[in-house]
């Protein structure tokens, strides 16, 4: 694992419980969730890309209740909460960015909410051939990333982000052949942050 996404992981693994008990909006993606699905098969299987302790999955047992949910994150102490969540759902342990620990299955989608900007720039080469790895061709995924650094108190905050305009994300995705199918701005935990989201179809 590369020594950025260590770090990360070992902030989330410290700190878990308090972001179970802080970050309660599971409806923060609501607008993009209800464009997400609109793209994906009526009862499609979705890969819940660092999923936590489930904050979005209210989302799948509601609006997508007919979809087939899974979870994947990189912290063992955020899987546990989960999984104590929801005993009926299935989740695993996985790192976007190391295609060993991924699942031996296809996806009809997959859905990263603030996630991928954990992951080093120099891996996001490697983490979109894993996304497209783990994805028929054609699927749909969902991700959004900061435009600014979101760290109020980088003192107490260690966990890395990758910062890219908006052009260069673009220009990524198109040098793999994912079509943007919607895009828009979205606030984040305090007034000065600002996210964009997207949602992509990958190459057929």
């Amino acid at each position: 694992m590369h020594k950025k996404q260590n770090i990360t992981k070992k902030y989330y693994e410290k700190n878990a419980l308090r972001w179970a008990e802080v970050k309660t909006n599971s409806f923060v993606h609501e607008k993009q969730f209800k464009e997400f699905i609109k793209y994906l098969p009526n009862e499609g299987n979705v890969l819940d890309i660092g999923c936590a302790y489930g904050i979005h999955i209210p989302l799948f047992l509601g609006i997508g209740r007919k979809l087939k949910y899974e979870g994947m994150d990189i912290t063992q102490a955020m899987l546990k909460l989960a999984r104590s969540r929801y005993p009926q759902l299935s989740f695993q342990y996985g790192d976007i960015a190391d295609s060993k620990t991924l699942p031996h299955k296809k996806y009809d989608g997959f859905w990263a909410a603030s996630v991928l900007m954990h992951v080093p720039l120099e891996l996001w080469s490697d983490m979109f051939g894993n996304l497209e790895s783990i994805t028929k061709k054609g699927g749909i995924g969902y991700f959004n990333v900061p435009l600014i650094h979101p760290n109020l108190s980088p003192e107490e905050d260690v966990r890395h982000f990758t910062i890219l305009s908006k052009k260069k994300i673009q220009e990524l995705l198109a040098e793999r052949g994912w079509n943007i199918l919607k895009s828009g701005m979205m606030d984040g935990f305090s007034k000065k942050n600002t996210w964009i989201w997207f949602i992509v179809r990958l190459p057929k």
